[in-house]
């Protein structure tokens, strides 16, 4: 299914279109919100409508969803993508056409990989996740749902990364580590050992600096 519509409208939302449109020959026909953030009538030279409206104009049948939520808070991020896609469309990947994805790679649903990723094989990648630029996933890696990779990440051979996490620029994660679910590691972290739930991570070697609130998770501030 070519034509796709793609719930948000921020810079996710519009780099998810061009390498949709650009690198994988889709054609998306609008961005969709929530009722309380339709605030403009256009965004990135496409209509922006309203969710439950584009679920009318566009049905299952003839239009897959790409939900595009960024990363200021990880647990909404799952709630978006969970409540989305009841509405019953398929939901597609976004994969650039200069990243390397083996072949037997297992892959979910509603996951963006950004240029220059590098993904080995034997990996398997849950849903709603966000590879960005230059990251490197290395073999046997297990990737939950809901995470946002940053750029130039490295996660080494057999690392296990759970759900909801958020780990920063040029991190390392060495091999065979855990990362369980909820946790914030900051940019140019070197992870050595298994981590904690709800924790933030920080340094090289990293180490852990707080926990962080279990009825909030992993809420990243842009400075």
């Amino acid at each position: 299914m070519n034509d796709l519509i793609i719930f948000g409208a921020t810079s996710l939302a519009r780099l998810a279109r061009y390498y949709a449109e650009q690198d994988m020959g889709q054609k998306v026909h609008a961005f969709a919100v929530d009722r309380e953030y339709l605030t403009e009538d256009e965004f990135a030279s496409l209509p922006v409508i309203e969710w439950q409206e584009a679920v009318r104009r566009f049905p299952a049948n003839e239009v897959s969803v790409f939900v595009a939520v960024g990363y200021r808070n990880m647990r909404a991020r799952q709630a978006a993508y969970q409540r989305i896609r009841q509405s019953g469309h398929a939901m597609t990947n976004i994969v650039a056409s200069s990243a390397y994805v083996a072949k037997d790679v297992v892959m979910g649903e509603n996951n963006i990989v950004m240029p220059g990723v590098v993904v080995e094989p034997g990996v398997v990648i849950g849903s709603n996740n966000v590879l960005w630029s230059n990251a490197t996933i290395c073999h046997d890696t297990v990737i939950g749902h809901h995470n946002f990779i940053a750029a130039n990440t490295t996660l080494g051979g057999g690392v296990s990364l759970g759900e909801r996490n958020f780990i920063g620029f040029s991190s390392v994660v060495l091999q065979g580590r855990r990362i369980g679910d909820d946790t914030l590691i900051g940019a140019q972290s070197l992870i050595t050992h298994d981590t904690a739930d709800l924790s933030l991570y920080y340094g090289s070697p990293a180490k852990r600096i707080r926990a962080l609130d279990a009825d909030v998770g992993v809420v990243v501030a842009d400075a």
